[in-house]
């Protein structure tokens, strides 16, 4: 009887025997390497400026590493040379390495690149807050003074004046703390200011003052405007001459234009000084309303101009 069977083939065992505990331990050896670098050995000597003693504890943890993964190699295959060769385990220890050290390098970059805009933050917060801090005292200085030449001169207006001044001080003490205020409360400000400078002024001197457009939609720095409109007032008056102070402000999709125009006199440039209020408003512009604003001044047949122009949005 013929055997129809085919004949048996030896098909050689292409596929090994997979050594569940070795992978395990060395996925382990992986994982710790990789955090040993990235939680202990960057922070603690990296970053402390101990480079050699990380670059030896680094080169110190590959060795060690190594060497277990050797005895593990030979405890699987006791036939195996010790240190034959560089296995591949090495350079994948090396690669983890790497890894490691690029995410901690640039998570420490990021961290310190967050705790500078906190400190540039902070800075520009302190700077903003002396700033006030430096109008307030100046604004009720020469106030004071208009006050005192009312009293002195047992003027009527002295009541209504000190009046006016209380509801100045409640804004500045109050609303002027917040980062913003409504438009509509920073021009009620100035009105209740030009109100009372009036009261002070002799008769030879006009104040022209209009606002045109909405101010109910958009808000505004506190106290960002009144230094050019008091700069007006204190430099653009005298009570010998006829004077004119002309205050426009306009307001249109979130654009306020402020234009302030006063008389100087040559005589008196010499012995004073108009900086102050000017030179603090054009760091608060900078600080608050960078690549927002344009603010220019100018002289022109004895009269000073002041223009300022803020994008609000």
């Amino acid at each position: 009887m013929l055997n129809n069977r085919p004949p048996d083939i030896n098909i050689p065992d292409f596929f090994p025997k997979f050594n569940y505990l070795r992978f395990f331990i060395q996925t382990l050896a992986i994982i710790t390497l990789y955090y040993l670098n990235y939680s202990l050995l960057m922070p603690k000597l990296l970053f402390r400026d101990k480079v050699k003693w990380y670059i030896i504890s680094l080169i110190g943890t590959l060795i060690v590493f190594f060497i277990i993964n050797q005895f593990i190699d030979i405890a699987g295959n006791p036939h195996k040379q010790f240190f034959r060769r560089i296995p591949m385990p090495f350079f994948i220890y090396l690669f983890i390495i790497a890894i490691s050290t690029t995410i901690r390098l640039a998570q420490k970059w990021y961290e310190n690149e967050n705790h500078k805009k906190t400190l540039v933050h902070e800075k520009v917060n302190s700077e903003l807050s002396l700033l006030k801090s430096q109008i307030n005292p100046h604004f009720l200085f020469n106030t004071l003074n208009g006050i005192y030449s009312l009293a002195n001169s047992k003027s009527d207006k002295t009541a209504p004046a000190i009046v006016k001044l209380s509801q100045l001080m409640r804004y500045m003490l109050h609303d002027s703390k917040h980062d913003f205020v409504p438009l509509s409360k920073e021009i009620e400000y100035i009105q209740t200011f030009i109100e009372l400078e009036k009261m002070r002024l002799f008769d030879n001197i006009t104040v022209e003052y209009s606002i045109k457009g909405n101010a109910e939609n958009d808000k505004i720095r506190p106290l960002l405007l009144i230094p050019i409109i008091e700069n007006a007032f204190k430099h653009g008056i005298d009570s010998t001459k006829n004077c004119l102070i002309k205050i426009n402000i306009f307001i249109k999709d979130s654009r306020l234009d402020l234009k302030v125009e006063n008389d100087i006199f040559p005589d008196r440039l010499t012995k004073e000084k108009s900086g102050f209020g000017l030179a603090t408003i054009r760091r608060r512009l900078e600080l608050e309303y960078p690549d927002a604003h344009t603010l220019y001044t100018f002289e022109e047949n004895n009269k000073y101009f002041a223009n300022l122009f803020i994008n609000l949005a």
